[in-house]
């Protein structure tokens, strides 16, 4: 097997080795709604998360070998820093000299240590090193995609250096186009703004997955390790449908009792669409209330959207029409906040 060594500290005293390199996949597999069926289908997401054209990847197995400064991984990364300062294998030299093998006239030759590990994109492991050594001109600028800033977001949450990569995430930050569809663009991002506690773009990020989610079965997340933040956030997307349930026979109960709508009118015209749009639902959904695999939060929005405020003049009112927005959405818009 090839051999390709990268010095990114001269004279450091530890090799990281990568081998079977750029075998992680950290882009979603994805699957989406078909529109315009009656039934519910779907078709993957083909957005594309290519790499920079500068770093694709190479097919041939080579190994890397990369020479750091330990003092830098201990200071900067948790992790490093409980291998090196432990016993696990990785804390001790590569054939080290014994004392009983050393010879008086012979000067001991510091042995090099090793850290092996596997899978990561080469180039997106060799960029987080030099962040982790202050090397930032040697740090990519330029042509940075997504899918490269999730792969070095990965490595960073893996070895726990967060707070050293913080800066250069920042800089990251400005070259993201973020997206304003649910798909597997909005995924990654929903990792990486996690990771770096980017608050308003995480939040913006999982309100498109609360709001467009249709089941965890749509999503493979490959060696992209945000499972368990999809999962709370499918647990809030299944406990959301219960709530607009009753919050629709709650509704109905105010309108038949005289403490919503504006008038008699606007309630009885009210009291029918709600139950029009029920039964729309029931259609479409089946048992929404209860059976919560291809829902999601925004069809049914759209379809209480579909029932908007009645256009009718009272006699009773001055001006042309009923102005008020009394729409079943609107009504509904707190529960959906």
């Amino acid at each position: 097997m090839p051999v390709v060594t990268h010095d990114v500290v001269p004279d450091g005293d530890i090799y990281i080795v990568l081998k079977n390199p750029n075998a992680k996949w950290t882009a979603p597999l994805f699957k989406l709604r078909k529109h315009a069926t009656d039934k519910a289908s779907y078709i993957r997401d083909k957005c594309s998360m290519d790499l920079p054209k500068l770093l694709r990847l190479g097919l041939e197995p080579y190994e890397y070998r990369i020479r750091v400064s330990s003092q830098h991984l201990i200071t900067a990364c948790s992790k490093f820093k409980k291998m090196l300062q432990s016993p696990w294998k990785e804390s001790a030299p590569v054939n080290a000299t014994s004392p009983s093998e050393s010879s008086d006239q012979v000067p001991c030759i510091p042995a090099i240590r090793e850290i092996s590990t596997s899978g990561w994109n080469v180039h997106a492991l060799v960029q987080v090193l030099n962040i982790i050594h202050g090397r930032n001109k040697e740090v990519t600028r330029g042509d940075t995609t997504l899918r490269f800033i999730a792969d070095m977001t990965v490595i960073v949450n893996y070895y726990e250096c967060v707070e050293a990569a913080s800066l250069a995430a920042d800089l990251w930050r400005e070259r993201v186009d973020v997206p304003k569809k649910y798909g597997k663009e909005s995924i990654v991002l929903l990792f990486i703004s996690w990771v770096f506690s980017w608050d308003a773009m995480f939040s913006s990020m999982a309100q498109l997955v609360m709001e467009h989610g249709e089941g965890l079965e749509h999503v493979e997340t490959n060696n992209l390790p945000i499972a368990t933040i999809l999962e709370k956030l499918d647990k809030k997307r299944q406990w959301s449908f219960p709530v607009v349930f009753n919050r629709l026979n709650h509704l109905r109960g105010e309108l038949l009792q005289g403490r919503m709508g504006c008038n008699r009118k606007c309630r009885d015209m009210l009291v029918g669409r709600l139950g029009a749009a029920k039964n729309d639902m029931n259609k479409k959904f089946g048992n929404w209330d209860r059976k919560h695999k291809g829902i999601s939060v925004g069809l049914v929005m759209s379809t209480l959207d579909n029932y908007a405020s009645p256009k009718w003049r009272d006699p009773d009112e001055k001006g042309r029409a009923h102005s008020r927005d009394c729409s079943i959405k609107s009504l509904m818009q707190p529960t959906f906040n």
